[in-house]
C-alpha cells in the first residue's frame, strides 16, 4: 500500500515562519558581523543581534508547528482510521482572504453513538465545490477517541479539478 499526502497548500503560519526566520537570520548576521569587524561595538550587537535572535527564535517555531500539523494530517489520512460524516454546508471563509479572493470551506456533520453532534471543516478551496461534489457523505480522518485532530479527505468526492 502506498503512503497518502494530505493536499495542503501554503498556510499562513509556513509563510509567516519563512519570513520571520529570514529576517531573523539576517539581522543576526548582520549584527554579529558589525561587531566582529568593530571591536567596540558590543551595543550594536546586542541590541541588532538581539531583535534577530528574537525574530530567528520565532520564525523556528512557526516552522516547528506547521511541520507538526502537516506530520499528524499525514498520519491520520495514513492509519485509515475515518468516520463517514454527511456533508451539510458549503460556505464562504469571510476570515480568511487569498489572492484577493474568499475561499470556500465544505462543513461535514457526524453523529456519534451517544448523541453528540460533531462538526468538522475541510481545507481552503478555491473555487466553489458544490456543484462538482459526486457525494453527499465524505470521509473524515479522526484520531482515536479525539476528534480535535482530523483531515477531511475533500478530495475523494471532487473531480481532479485544474485551475488555469
Amino acid at each position: 500500500m502506498t503512503e497518502r499526502k494530505a493536499k495542503q497548500g501554503i498556510s499562513a503560519l509556513l509563510i509567516v515562519g519563512l519570513v520571520f526566520t529570514g529576517i531573523g537570520a539576517i539581522y543576526l548576521a548582520v549584527g554579529i558581523i558589525i561587531s566582529l569587524w568593530e571591536k567596540n561595538m558590543l551595543v550594536f550587537l546586542i541590541s541588532f543581534g538581539g531583535i534577530g535572535l528574537v525574530f530567528l527564535i520565532a520564525g523556528i517555531i512557526c516552522l516547528l508547528l506547521e511541520i507538526r500539523k502537516r506530520k499528524r494530517r499525514n498520519r491520520l489520512l495514513n492509519a485509515g482510521r475515518y468516520i463517514t460524516a454527511e456533508i451539510t454546508e458549503v460556505s464562504i471563509s469571510y476570515a480568511v482572504k487569498i489572492n484577493r479572493r474568499y475561499p470556500y470551506v465544505v462543513i461535514c456533520r457526524y453523529e456519534d453513538g451517544e448523541g453528540n453532534v460533531h462538526l468538522f471543516k475541510s481545507r481552503y478551496l478555491l473555487f466553489d465545490p458544490a456543484p462538482l461534489l459526486k457525494d453527499r457523505m465524505v470521509r473524515v480522518y479522526v484520531e482515536d477517541g479525539n476528534f480535535k485532530h482530523y483531515y477531511v479527505d475533500i478530495d475523494e468526492v471532487l473531480p481532479n479539478v485544474v485551475m488555469h
